[in-house]
């Protein structure tokens, strides 16, 4: 065998193993990810991010940064959720370090990031970052879907939220407005979709103190409900609970009576 086709033949298995030896790792990964799933969805969630990070740390060894990203992204959201906010930021940093050094900065990974954050610094009262993040992520999200989607409305939403919490009630009801549009275009103005957006507006218009606008649109999402769950439906008592309390602040006691009454059946 001459020299050339010896070297060609050890470069070819040089390739060969470093493929199989990626593919492997990748395997790998993905079978932690599923294991954090599981975990996750089993309530078991210290198991879900030990597994989360297995799997982050493969696929970063592997440049497969976008699941890399999905993981650290998987494990802020979890220990949000359990008020371990420094911790989760120590993740979701992470994931924002890998996608803006390795991956589309205008793209969804990121978008997901932000996200993350937003509801991060929110859950904190740092309203200031939290609308930071939730807008930025709305530019990407309207920039890669178009306004007509269902994550942009979400996006939307997100923002109404925080503009609610920090007291701004005309930014608020413009970003629920906004989602209100979008979900009632996809999905129809009675879809279960669009309940939570009406209620929304019936939270910001109530602490406006404008409670005949409140009314319109917490009725709306009650009637919608009934029509999707049946009159007796246990999930029905929060919004007659909520409607009950609007009548009380108008001093109509009769009808705050009837809905909160309404609530216990």
């Amino acid at each position: 065998m001459n020299t050339i086709r010896r070297i060609a033949l050890i470069a070819l298995t040089i390739l060969i193993f470093i493929h199989t030896v990626k593919a492997q790792s990748n395997t790998q990964a993905d079978e932690y990810f599923k294991f954090a799933e599981n975990y996750k969805s089993n309530s078991k969630i210290d198991s879900a991010v030990i597994y989360f990070e297995k799997a982050a740390k493969l696929y970063q060894n592997d440049r497969n940064f976008d699941r890399a990203v999905n993981s650290f992204n998987q494990i802020g959201i979890i220990l949000t959720r359990k008020d371990e906010y420094q911790k989760a930021k120590v993740f979701l940093n992470q994931a924002l370090s890998i996608a803006v050094s390795n991956l589309d900065t205008g793209g969804l990974t990121i978008a997901t990031t932000y996200i993350a954050l937003g509801v991060l610094y929110g859950a904190e009262e740092n309203y200031e970052k939290s609308l930071f993040f939730h807008n930025k992520a709305l530019n990407i999200r309207l920039l890669k879907l178009g306004k007509y989607h269902s994550d942009v409305a979400t996006s939307y939403g997100n923002l109404g939220n925080i503009y609610l919490r920090n007291k701004e009630y005309d930014r608020s009801v413009q970003a629920h407005l906004e989602a209100m549009v979008i979900r009632e275009k996809l999905f129809g103005k009675e879809s279960v979709e669009v309940n939570q957006t009406y209620i929304n507006l019936g939270n910001v218009y109530r602490a406006q103190k404008q409670y005949k606008t409140a009314l319109e649109y917490l009725q709306k999402a009650l009637t919608n409900k009934i029509k999707q769950l049946g009159p007796d439906h246990k999930d029905l008592a929060k919004l007659y609970v909520s409607i009950s309390e609007i009548y009380y602040l108008m001093d109509n006691k009769e009808k705050g009576d009837l809905y909160k009454s309404k609530s216990h059946t």
